[in-house]
């Protein structure tokens, strides 16, 4: 079985064809140091406007790499309605969703769009898939609940990484995801937090709407009536504002750069504000960790795992480690994403027979 993966994210897309599970070749487009792309897609703007770009992007890739059968399509999944876990068809009410009314405008809703165009180039349109999208949705209900009862917490977060490390470290200590309990920290350009219970993540800390700490481009959480304030300021527009949240907020808004290499190069010779902003990130992550803590009422924990590109940082995952030590709780760390993997694995068993493909 030859299968192509896609993952969209907001600087990069991340490709990869395997035969089974046998890597053919891997590949990061880079659109950070891509001028052309900077200069067309740089200001905000809908992601839907990237599509084309960064399809035929893929297309020369897959044409270098003289890729002419594939057998499977696996797009990342976007900003849906809370799904339950599993691995979706792609078909046009998909599409039609995440293009009008996705839940944030995040390079993640081009995923099934790409995955279908570009199965239909190889002639197997309904082997376009999702898997695990951004919204899965295991969150108890009572996690929902905020203090206004107008509006509910939802679901944002990195499920494909999250539950793919959790299912590795369980693989690791000969057990299985569904019989430990596990706090994962997604950390990358933005962060997401879980509470993995017996196989389930029953909360987890939304990694789009403003919530746990500071990330390389996300404001993360922030007091509620400077917000408002800003909103009624006239000195920004509704999509200005939302960019500050997810996209233009965080370390790029205090220091101009969302480049952690670069970050971690420049940490020691940062003048003192500028390191407490970096330090503040860092404390915030370990603060977000804890937070989950009581929603396995009083059950043991088994770990904590550190993942994504940011933990690559030594002297970042230091600090957690320190800043955790007390919880007695023992922490693991993957750094990268297995998200590729992931999104590879989710059709191996549908292509397989293991688990039917749901419909969306």
């Amino acid at each position: 079985m030859k299968i192509l993966v896609i993952n969209p994210g907001s600087t990069s897309t991340k490709i990869a064809v395997f035969e089974d599970k046998q890597t053919i070749f891997e590949h990061k487009i880079d659109h950070a140091k891509d001028q052309e792309f900077q200069e067309k897609f740089g200001k905000i703007g809908n992601i839907f406007d990237q599509f084309q770009y960064r399809f035929e992007a893929i297309l020369e890739i897959l044409q270098q790499n003289n890729i002419d059968k594939l057998d499977a399509v696996v797009g990342r999944g976007g900003m849906l309605p809370p799904l339950t876990s599993g691995t979706y068809q792609v078909d046009d009410k998909m599409l039609d969703d995440l293009k009008n009314y996705a839940q944030a405008n995040h390079a993640s809703n081009l995923g099934a769009p790409i995955a279908l165009e570009l199965a239909k180039k190889f002639n197997i349109a309904d082997k376009a898939f999702i898997v695990d999208p951004v919204t899965t949705d295991e969150i108890e209900a009572k996690h929902k609940i905020t203090g206004i009862p107008a509006i509910m917490r939802y679901a944002g977060w990195h499920a494909l990484n999250q539950k793919a490390v959790c299912r590795e470290y369980a693989a690791s200590i000969d057990k299985k995801y569904e019989d430990l309990n596990l706090i994962v920290a997604h950390l990358g350009g933005g962060f997401s937090f879980g509470a993995h219970k017996k196989g389930k993540t029953i909360n987890v800390t939304n990694a789009l709407a403003g919530e746990g700490p500071m990330s390389p481009e996300r404001s993360g959480q922030i007091p509620a009536q400077g917000l408002i304030n800003l909103c009624f300021s006239g000195m920004y527009t509704k999509e200005q504002l939302i960019n500050m949240i997810a996209g233009g907020g965080g370390l790029f808004a205090h220091l101009g750069t969302k480049d952690m290499i670069e970050l971690e190069n420049k940490y020691p010779a940062l003048n003192g504000q500028d390191k407490d902003v970096v330090d503040e990130m860092i404390a915030g992550i370990s603060r977000s960790v804890c937070a989950l803590i009581p929603d396995f009422e009083g059950e043991k924990i088994d770990q904590i795992l550190l993942t994504g590109g940011v933990v690559r940082w030594k002297l970042l995952v230091e600090k957690i480690k320190q800043d955790l030590f007390a919880t007695n709780i023992d922490i693991s760390v993957y750094p990268g994403e297995f998200e590729l993997e992931a999104l590879r694995d989710g059709a191996i068993r549908v292509l397989s027979g293991e688990e039917k493909a749901k419909q969306y």
